[in-house]
């Protein structure tokens, strides 16, 4: 292309980003009502409830940094959330856009936004539900756009770019433990352009040193506030580190044949997605022209698949992590690849992700309705100061029901790793602040509950059963009368 035709490349790129976000937006909005997810609940019942309490986050624990809980905090409602969540991925496609201009100019930009906008719409990752890998979506694209700026952009100041995406990486780390991407995508990036170019070996230490008082700084700051606001480091620490290792152990020893459908499943959709196209290709092409950025790119996506796989719950949103480096290699890959190769991928994938957001508008999904129908006759049925427990996990039928609980776990993994005897529980049904309501989920004795007795023991002498919906076992307080609503219909 001439000078000309780039100079009106770049000038028709924002318009061309502008109708690739507004399509993005217009589809998510047709989401928007979808019934609340587990973690979504949980994390907003214990972001609005962090303050006064003896657990980690106030009166409720959970294995995530103080920055989720701040953006819980801040939204407030679950509709709220989701377009914090749809905001982050506005920003993650800009960003990627910006990273890919900055290396490979305007063309690869509009690749990779289209990619970045059409991952953002697909159903099977977890999306429109806001989760914390979609939360850093933002973080990361932009950390990754501007460790790009400082390594291979024209910056006369590579540590101030670099500085950012330092700051960018640690509030990635502050929302979620496991996201290292720009971390790792910076380091591998100064490293190979160093070793391709001895001349700028001087240029990557500065990258790499201002980045690094980045993401300290930002996780100082962010572990010092959290602290003032009662959530100790040492507490932190145990949390995102010691009970992660304990949880692996628990999540190994009760696998089941439904963690094995849910691996084949996670597999399938990285297939089906495209996203295993993406990565075959970029390592394809890292291998025979030693690309720096590609070779970044590879590694995030190695990082990141990695750490879905040894996560051992292999839940579908895991894959939406993939997005901002994927949909960057797909900006960077576009003029590389053979044109009727490039065609046929981009068909299979629009193809793919098209038949998955038709058919979750034409057959809306049920995940999530029947929390939702147990959760709002609770709310029916129920008075304003009613608490209520549900064993195990759902804290969507907690936030459709708008009750808290005293009960501090509101995930299975943490009853079964923290509480496997569940003499907490059998402390908080028999205390003077025992729960209104008891909603018995799944069975008392499953997840691998081997204690079980003790709580049904306590169920028998403090409660009595007052309905079944949906299949769910539900308890009230035995000194408590209430006026039970009418049944919704079940899914």
């Amino acid at each position: 292309m001439t000078t000309k035709d780039l100079a009106r490349s770049a000038a028709r790129l924002p318009v061309y980003l502008a109708l690739t976000i507004g399509a993005m937006v217009a589809v998510r909005l047709c989401f928007l009502g979808l019934p609340a997810g587990r973690d979504e609940s949980g994390y907003l019942i214990v972001g609005n409830a962090w303050g006064d309490g003896d657990s980690l986050y106030g009166p409720y624990w959970v294995d995530r940094p103080p920055l989720l809980m701040w953006i819980m905090d801040l939204a407030g409602n679950l509709t709220a959330l989701r377009l914090i969540g749809l905001l982050s991925c506005v920003l993650m496609v800009l960003g990627v856009a910006r990273a890919a201009y900055v290396v490979r100019g305007a063309q690869a930009a509009r690749w990779a936004a289209a990619a970045a906008a059409l991952f953002s719409t697909a159903h099977w990752f977890g999306v429109p539900r806001t989760n914390g890998e979609m939360l850093c979506a933002g973080f990361v694209a932009w950390g990754i756009a501007l460790a790009a700026q400082a390594m291979v952009g024209q910056q006369r100041r590579a540590w101030l770019p670099a500085l950012g995406a330092g700051v960018l990486a640690g509030c990635a780390g502050l929302v979620k433990q496991t996201i290292g991407d720009g971390v790792v995508f910076a380091i591998v990036l100064a490293f190979a352009v160093g070793w391709q170019q001895p001349a700028a070996r001087r240029r990557a230490a500065t990258v790499l040193a201002a980045g690094a008082v980045g993401v300290v700084v930002t996780l100082a700051v962010g572990l010092t506030a959290a602290a003032a606001r009662g959530t100790s480091l040492a507490e932190l620490f145990d949390a995102l580190v010691t009970f992660r290792a304990e949880a692996g152990e628990v999540i190994r020893r009760s696998a089941s044949g439904a963690t094995t459908d849910r691996l084949l499943t996670l597999l399938a959709t990285w297939v089906g997605s495209g996203l295993a196209f993406i990565a075959i290709l970029t390592a394809w092409h890292v291998a025979r022209r030693r690309d720096p950025v590609l070779l970044a790119v590879l590694a995030v996506i190695a990082f990141v698949s990695g750490t879905a796989i040894l996560g051992g719950s292999y839940w579908g949103h895991y894959l939406f992590q993939l997005v901002p480096a994927s949909a960057l290699a797909v900006g960077l890959l576009a003029d590389q690849v053979r044109p009727r190769l490039r065609t046929a991928l981009a068909a299979f994938t629009v193809v793919a992700l098209l038949g998955n957001l038709v058919y979750t508008i034409a057959v809306p999904p049920q995940d999530g309705a029947t929390a939702e129908v147990v959760g709002t006759w609770l709310r029916e049925s129920g008075e304003p100061s009613d608490t209520a427990v549900v064993a195990y996990g759902q804290p969507n039928v907690l936030g459709n029901a708008g009750m808290s609980s005293p009960y501090p776990y509101l995930w299975s993994l943490p009853v079964r790793t923290l509480d496997p005897e569940l003499t907490t529980l059998s402390a908080v049904l028999t205390g003077p602040d025992r729960p209104t309501w008891f909603v018995d989920w799944s069975g008392v004795d499953s997840w691998g509950i081997t204690h079980a007795d003790r709580v049904q023991g306590d169920l028998r002498d403090h409660y009595r059963k007052v309905a079944t919906m949906c299949g769910r076992t539900i308890w009230l307080e035995r000194g408590e009368n209430r006026t039970l609503a009418t049944p919704g219909t079940c899914p």
